[in-house]
Order: structure tokens, then C-alpha cells, then sequence
């Protein structure tokens, strides 16, 4: 049996996928939007309300232990979340930024939860009872109150709620 001639597709393909991310007036390093197509301008998708608790949950471990031994317990994510300004050195320690606009322009917001769920997956929420991993308890909050709300104000004053050992309730 006669083999088949390779094809050499693969520069063709990058040519086309280049020019069609130049015609959309995207590049390959821009962070993907969250979708917004057909949905309303206050829309607060699931992957901001999970950010947002496993933010105020990553600045509360700050505040609860050592935030040095926090953030080294996060492994190589660290590196992502001090890069993108998530997270700052400060004194002696680490402080987390809330505020989402000090974060780099240039951030892709899909890496970020990644290297935040690898914080939370790497250490512990101690200060509301029975140690639980940071995972768990943002998984609690998301059972419970994905849907919940309306506005991201709304969500965030839950948040805090919640991380701050409250019930997180409206």
C-alpha cells in the first residue's frame, strides 16, 4: 500500500489563524472577554463570583496566618499572581489587591482563577471553626449562593459576609 503524501498545512493554518485574529481586531495573547452576547449589561457571570470569594478568601488566610507561608504553600502559581499584580510583597509579608483595576492590563483572567484555585487548593480556612481546605469553602459558598443575587455589589457584600464567618445570606 502507497503511502500518502504529508501535507504541509501547518504554516497555512497559522497564516489563516493570524489573519483572521487580525480582522477581528483581536491577538493570540488577548484575554478572552467573558461572553456577553445576548445578555443583560449587569450580568454577573459564575467565574467573577468564584473569583471574587476565592479573593476575599485568599486576603483573609493573609490576615488569619503568614501570608509568606500562604503564598509559598501556592507553589508555582505564585509567580502568576505576584506577575499580574493579584498579589503584592508589602513589609515582611504579602497583601492581596481587591481592587481589580490595580491588576495588570494585560491579564488573562482564566490564568488568574487557575493560580487562585491553586491557593485555595493549597491552603486552609481555619478561622470560621473546623479546619476545611480553601477549595471546600468556596465550593460551599458557590453551592449556596450561585444565582443568588442580581448585581456584583450584592455578591460582594455576601462575600464578605461569608468569608468574615457570616452566613452569607442577603
Amino acid at each position: 500500500m502507497k503511502a500518502l503524501p504529508r501535507r504541509r498545512t501547518t504554516g497555512l493554518t497559522a497564516l489563516a489563524l493570524t489573519a483572521g485574529l487580525v480582522l477581528s481586531g483581536c491577538s493570540a495573547s488577548d484575554p478572552e472577554p467573558e461572553p456577553t452576547s445576548g445578555l443583560p449589561e449587569d450580568y454577573v457571570s459564575v467565574q467573577w463570583v468564584e473569583r471574587e470569594v476565592r479573593v476575599h478568601t485568599l486576603d483573609r488566610m493573609f490576615t488569619e496566618g503568614d501570608s509568606t507561608e500562604v503564598v509559598e504553600n501556592t507553589g508555582a502559581a505564585r509567580d502568576h499572581l505576584l506577575d499580574w499584580g493579584v498579589v503584592s510583597e508589602e513589609g515582611d509579608g504579602y497583601a492581596v489587591q481587591l481592587d481589580k483595576g490595580s491588576w495588570d492590563d494585560d491579564i488573562h483572567l482564566a490564568k488568574v482563577d487557575g493560580a487562585l484555585g491553586a491557593a485555595m487548593n493549597q491552603n486552609e480556612v481555619a478561622w470560621c471553626g473546623e479546619a476545611v481546605s480553601g477549595k471546600d469553602f468556596v465550593d460551599v459558598y458557590m453551592d449556596e449562593y450561585e444565582d443568588s443575587f442580581d448585581t456584583q455589589d450584592e455578591y460582594t457584600a455576601s462575600v464578605v459576609d461569608y468569608v468574615d464567618c457570616g452566613t452569607g445570606a442577603p
